[in-house]
């Protein structure tokens, strides 16, 4: 199967655009507890896995890293199954940069997801996200399905590459690493 191929700078004002639509700041307001305040991050910051600031009545600051999908395949006859969320495996395919999901560093807080064409949303804690992809990244790739994607720069460009992981699945795996265990 082809790559599907898109321009990183038309992604991100798609993103951007629909997120300003879908009211990233309402929903963000009314699920994110002590939240109080949501304001758009600077371009800059995109590449540190923050689109939205949010600051808290605690006077902190957490960062949304928000990620649209144009459809909404869960809410599609027949496709139930389709209820996922892309995590991307690799960045740079070609030079073996790690993708956002598994990268520590980023400056995340939450993930948040937007479907396009149903609104519907996905809010998830970035760390635990990290660690339960970090761990279950393999297994899901030979399990769910890939995708490639190309991204054309000036002479050249890159793939990066995600799987689509069932929503329920990236919960049981976040129960099972952070719901407590016994320390005995």
């Amino acid at each position: 199967m082809q790559p599907l191929e898109y321009n990183f700078d038309e992604r991100l004002a798609f993103s951007e655009g629909f997120a300003e639509s879908a009211s990233v700041e309402a929903i963000i307001l009314d699920n994110l507890p002590g939240a109080c305040k949501v304001v758009s991050a600077h371009k800059d910051n995109d590449r540190n896995g923050t689109d939205w600031w949010v600051e808290t009545r605690g006077g902190n600051w957490l960062s949304v890293d928000a990620k649209v999908r144009e459809q909404d395949w869960a809410a599609k006859p027949g496709h139930i199954a389709c209820d996922d969320l892309a995590l991307e495996i690799w960045s740079v395919v070609e030079k073996s940069i790690i993708g956002w999901t598994r990268n520590k560093s980023k400056r995340t807080d939450y993930v948040l997801w937007l479907w396009k064409d149903t609104g519907r949303w996905c809010l998830v804690p970035f760390q635990m996200l990290c660690r339960v992809f970090e761990d279950n990244w393999r297994r899901w790739a030979n399990t769910y399905k890939t995708r490639k994607q190309f991204t054309p720069r000036d002479h050249g460009g890159y793939h990066s590459e995600c799987v689509f992981v069932p929503r329920r699945e990236v919960w049981k795996e976040i129960y099972n690493a952070f719901g407590g265990k016994a320390t005995l």
